[in-house]
């Protein structure tokens, strides 16, 4: 159970989370995708014709087992992946018709992979995040509040003078979504934002992502995080799109054995009321 001090933490973070300055200009983003593919092959389509629409603010999780084409959509969706064929819109304009800039500024995006950061500072990383939308090199005081807000909001704040390479990979992780968060995007996208968290920082990561008034678009591994959190669900399998729904309908259990090969039983979180999943192999049965 949690204590009383944990409990008052986090509902303060909750309550910052809308409050943050660095949303304050924020217009969250509608996307269309229609019959994106993509591959970078030519006879061999990785990505099959995918069309879906993401309203503003909603929260978007893209589920599938590995392999099934959740990062290759995703870097679609942020202007790496160029689409073989169909379009990505960005309130009904095609993000490569753009000016890179304009998207650069719009979409903030959380990798799984951190990289290497030479010599920065916890604070240098997150200021990064300040770049798109910076018209001068010189930094505020407006600017180091935002930094310093969205740290406390990660639970990082005692790490702003540390050498980022020096941090563990949950650490890093958060700093890094520090980072896309000070920007204040109008879409914001995540590929396994919970790789490398605890059971705490899962949930904390995720509720505060549920707070804000951007677009998310998230890709997730764990089909109850997806659940709990999402407003709608996106299924991918083998490159190919399975369903597209509302959370609380998004998951059967024919359609988590047949996506991922694993028996499932479903019933309600006794506090969330959200789906729960209860996985088993045809070993483990009686």
């Amino acid at each position: 159970m949690l204590n009383n001090s944990s409990t008052n933490n986090d509902t303060k973070r909750s309550e910052n989370a809308t409050s943050l300055s660095c949303f304050a200009d924020c217009k969250p983003a509608a996307f269309e995708l229609k019959n994106l593919a993509w591959s970078p092959y030519k006879h061999t389509p990785l990505l099959h014709p995918i069309s879906i629409t993401v309203n503003p603010t909603e929260f978007v999780a893209v589920v599938g087992p590995n392999g099934s084409g959740k990062t290759s959509l995703l870097r679609c969706l942020y202007r790496v992946n160029k689409p073989s064929s169909g379009q990505v819109l960005m309130d009904g304009k095609d993000i490569w018709s753009l000016p890179a800039r304009t998207c650069a500024q719009r979409i903030a995006t959380v990798l799984q992979d951190t990289g290497a950061e030479f010599g920065l500072s916890v604070f240098e990383m997150v200021e990064i995040g300040l770049t798109p939308k910076s018209t001068s090199w010189k930094r505020t005081a407006e600017d180091s509040e935002a930094i310093e807000s969205v740290l406390a909001l990660l639970d990082v704040s005692h790490l702003i003078e540390r050498n980022f390479n020096a941090l563990s990979g949950g650490e890093r992780q958060r700093v890094m979504i520090a980072r896309a968060l000070v920007q204040g995007p109008d879409i914001l996208i995540l590929d396994e934002p919970t790789n490398h968290l605890d059971i705490r920082h899962q949930l904390e990561v995720l509720e505060l992502l549920s707070t804000l008034p951007c677009t998310i678009i998230v890709s997730l591994h764990d089909l109850s995080l997806a659940a709990a959190y999402a407003d709608r669900v996106l299924v991918m399998k083998d490159g190919q799109m399975q369903g597209y729904s509302a959370a609380n309908e998004a998951f059967t259990e024919q359609q988590i054995e047949h996506v991922f090969e694993v028996k499932t039983i479903i019933d309600q979180h006794p506090i969330t009321r959200r789906p729960r999943f209860s996985f088993y192999t045809n070993n483990q049965q009686d």
